[in-house]
């Protein structure tokens, strides 16, 4: 349910849930680990090894080659010198943008989980940011920094089986034991940027006005409760009452399930709320409680940026929900960077949120989050995109039954992709600043063109290969930087029972 990759043909995340099961958005993603780990390809083992990394030739395979930094694994425990020449290229950069080209790559997660932790030692980062609902993440900066509560149980809180993994679990047992021992104002935060469901600051809220303001709560409530426990509710469209074939009698024996169906808020009365807290925070200081007050109205905004993108989605006005999410996402990132006084974020995302560009998309073309970044951070802003030749990967497919996590691989890239350049790179994986290519005449020339990477989210469509697994960059103007990994394996999901 993250990502979210909306170009060449695929939906957002947002509508995926919705598409996937017709259940509620939390409910579906806290159980998609437990599914089964078959392939989604609907490639035979012999088709999926025609092309391989392995015997990638291009011309210009040598000169990319000469400007690459190559590294010497993925495994975030091991020495970080190789990685060295990339934090020169980055260390001033007060947002570092890491992506990624799939939402269940082991090696992306393992490597991006090597940069943080080079950032934190090496370069003082003090502030991770991750792709997830920012009022349910804050169980996990608990954690983090002041070692309460189950890392488990707060990966599970935040509804995303993208991030329930055990290589994103061995990031936030990294981060504690930094943590450990160190001063409070010098240990590493833990924050979600994204905004996409109301349970969790509705929740957030309704606790602090129980202590803060029970006035307040008692005259917003019952729409605190229903946004806290059901969500926003489509009600867009109810032409029931005016349907002639309806009959009362018929209907009032089905009214336990009809009632679990209107279970929630509308819109009308959601944005009502949502002025009355803007209200409520408007006239109290932002200082006052040692920031609880603005932390609270951090959620109260969060609240009503997942209202908006919840209510573009029932509208099916699918480029008002990816613009609204995107510049909800970047106001969430810089607001932490604020709150923390931070000289450096890395933020954790997709390659299609982080892109320094607009984003290309089937609805039409929406500015991405890492475009809002861009221009509030100019050069101060540095985003990794990533990309690999082939291997396993986990997302979820449709199957007779509905939809299921499985392992998945994808088939050969298009003949002009990026990908095949990158693959003939003589370096199972390595990162190179696209500074360093265009300084070359012929990189430059070639490079100065959309070429395609691996970009899949939330969804693989096998059958829609390669429209569904690859995106259109002219890279060097989306990504300052890029990791390559020549072969990738599956995410692993933690095993609950």
């Amino acid at each position: 349910m993250t990502d979210d990759h909306t170009s060449d043909g695929q939906i957002t995340d947002q509508t995926t849930d919705e598409q996937i099961t017709g259940q509620t958005t939390d409910e579906q993603t806290a159980g998609r680990t437990e599914t089964d780990t078959g392939s989604g390809s609907t490639e035979t083992d012999d088709d999926a090894t025609e092309w391989s990394p392995a015997a990638a030739n291009h011309p210009l395979a040598d000169r990319l080659s000469d400007r690459t930094i190559p590294l010497e694994t993925t495994d975030p425990e091991a020495d970080l010198d190789d990685l060295a020449p990339l934090l020169d290229r980055i260390a001033d950069a007060r947002v570092v943008g890491l992506g990624e080209a799939t939402h269940g790559t082991r090696e992306f997660f393992q490597l991006k989980h090597r940069l943080i932790r080079a950032l934190v030692e090496r370069h003082d980062c003090r502030v991770v940011a991750l792709e997830a609902n920012f009022s349910e993440t804050l169980a996990i900066d608990e954690y983090v920094v002041h070692g309460r509560g189950d890392p488990r149980d707060a990966l599970e809180g935040i509804y995303f089986w993208t991030w329930d993994t055990e290589e994103v679990l061995a990031l936030i047992a990294w981060l504690r034991e930094f943590n450990e021992g160190r001063p409070v104002d010098d240990r590493v935060r833990f924050y979600g940027f994204d905004a996409q469901f109301t349970y969790g600051p509705a929740a957030a809220l309704r606790e602090f006005f129980e202590e803060r303001d029970p006035e307040f709560l008692a005259d917003h409530r019952e729409t605190l409760d229903a946004l806290a426990d059901d969500g926003l509710v489509d009600d867009s469209a109810d032409d029931s009452a005016d349907d002639p074939e309806d009959d009362p009698e018929e209907d009032s024996e089905d009214d336990s399930e009809d009632d679990s169906e209107d279970d929630g808020v509308g819109v009308a009365d959601a944005e009502a709320l949502v002025d009355a807290l803007d209200s409520w925070f408007a006239e109290r200081d932002q200082d006052d409680d040692g920031g609880a007050v603005a932390l609270h109205r951090r959620h109260a905004t969060t609240l009503e940026q997942a209202v908006g993108i919840t209510a573009a989605e029932h509208a099916d006005d699918m480029e008002a929900l990816i613009d609204r999410r995107d510049s909800a996402m970047a106001e969430n990132v810089a607001w932490i960077a604020d709150r923390e006084s931070a000289d450096r974020v890395a933020v954790w995302a997709h390659d299609a949120h982080l892109q320094r560009t607009v984003r290309d998309t089937q609805w039409g073309p929406a500015p991405s989050m890492g475009q809002h970044l861009a221009e509030r951070y100019g050069d101060d802003y540095y985003t990794l995109g990533f990309d690999f030749g082939e291997g396993a990967f986990q997302a979820m497919v449709e199957t007779d039954d509905g939809y299921d996590l499985q392992r998945c691989t994808v088939g050969q890239p298009p003949d002009d992709a990026a990908t095949r350049l990158f693959a003939a790179v003589d370096h199972p994986h390595w990162v190179v600043d696209f500074d360093d290519v265009t300084a070359d005449a012929q990189l430059e020339d070639w490079f100065d063109a959309d070429r395609h990477v691996r970009s899949l989210g939330a969804v693989y469509e096998s059958e829609d290969e390669p429209e569904s697994t690859n995106s259109d960059y002219r890279l060097p103007e989306a990504f300052d930087g890029l990791a390559f990994v020549a072969e990738t394996t599956r995410a692993r999901p933690i095993e609950r029972e």
